[in-house]
């Protein structure tokens, strides 16, 4: 199926989408569903985190690992947190938490950003007509800015029964842990009774706007505390969640290639760590490294990446994509309901600026 696309030309108009999207999801009890939002000043940018987008991957004979872009993300980290520690108001803990924050101040990770705000994401698609400063006039001709919705829990129940049903990567889940064979038998049942009981397992009436989002560093930590043998045991013997979030972490926090037909990105959230990522109101998308086949880099050819969300035919219908077609329009009807940059940056020098430039660049 096709991604769903609508045309707006007002900033009434974007929140009318943004409410009968959501009104045809709403649940039987009323709640409004869950939606994330992403701003995009160019239509044709993909939903693609800026490490798989930046850096080639250097295939090495016999290591089946994603050498070239690990490598690059672990070195960003590592000069990352040696001259930025100091700036942090709460600590990472996790790599996971560290590709947080560097995705949130521009250095490439795997992490695609989400927000949990309509506005703050359509700010950030029309940015350049709020700064002139930052933006030339030829950014703003140029720009054909637009607004993706995802539903995350639809897409993540979508890529959690996908690893669930591929017994070569649950095999590979498995083999890991241990080297006792009876153990092996005993987790691997538990991993049929979580697909058998999967769908039930994983409602909750009263937190089913919680349903199947996850943070990765808690599991990390949780993981972290035990040691091996007693992590065995919780997924011989413990909750079924336990193995679950074993699987999870095997194929989103390794370093080892994936399959893009076999493994979507996972929706996430983490601990914020820096007031900008508070006031976006962050979340996050995880990819694996995608293995590139040769058909991914032939269809790479014609400009279709087929580890970019919007091409991912096992999920994409739970993706919308909303085009501005009078972005100078709707940044002053976004103006004048008293919105600008400084929701996004709220660091004093954005501030201020927001303060000296009240106008629409045209």
């Amino acid at each position: 199926m096709a991604v769903n696309e609508y045309k707006v030309d007002h900033f009434q108009e974007y929140i009318e989408v943004v409410s009968s999207i959501g009104k045809r999801r709403k649940s039987k009890l009323g709640h409004p569903p869950v939606l994330w939002f992403r701003g995009h000043r160019k239509q044709s940018w993909n939903l693609s985190p800026t490490l798989l987008r930046g850096v080639k991957l250097n295939s090495i004979a016999g290591v089946n690992n994603a050498s070239g872009r690990a490598m690059e993300e672990e070195l960003r980290k590592q000069h990352y947190l040696a001259k930025n520690y100091h700036f942090l108001s709460k600590d990472p803990k996790t790599n996971i938490e560290w590709y947080e924050v560097m995705q949130h101040h521009g250095v490439k990770t795997r992490l695609l950003d989400w927000s949990e705000s309509a506005v703050h994401s359509l700010i950030f698609a029309l940015e350049c007509f709020f700064d002139e400063k930052q933006y030339r006039t030829v950014d703003r001709i140029n720009s054909s800015p637009c607004v993706w919705i995802l539903e995350p829990i639809e897409w993540n129940l979508k890529a959690i029964k996908k690893l669930l049903f591929n017994k070569k990567i649950l095999d590979e889940c498995v083999d890991r842990l241990c080297a006792s064979y009876r153990k092996k038998c005993r987790i691997r049942k538990r991993y049929e009774e979580l697909v058998l009981a999967f769908d039930d397992y994983i409602k909750s009436d009263s937190t089913e706007h919680l349903k199947g989002i996850f943070n990765m560093s808690s599991m990390m930590e949780g993981l972290q505390m035990k040691s091996n043998s007693e992590w065995v045991q919780l997924l011989e013997k413990g909750e079924l969640y336990y193995c679950l979030f074993n699987l999870l972490i095997f194929i989103y926090l390794s370093t080892e290639q994936k399959s893009w037909n076999d493994v979507l990105p996972l929706s996430i959230v983490e601990s914020y760590h820096s007031e900008r990522i508070r006031a976006q109101k962050g979340a996050f998308s995880i990819f694996p490294y995608y293995k590139e086949d040769d058909l991914y880099k032939n269809v790479a050819k014609m400009g279709i990446l087929l580890d970019a969300m919007e091409y991912m035919r096992d999920g994409n219908y739970f993706l919308h994509k909303v085009l501005l077609r009078n972005p100078t329009e709707i940044a002053f009807e976004v103006m004048n309901s008293g919105l600008n940059v400084s929701w996004l940056y709220p660091e004093m020098p954005v501030v201020a600026n927001a303060i000296e430039q009240r106008e629409i660049f045209y």
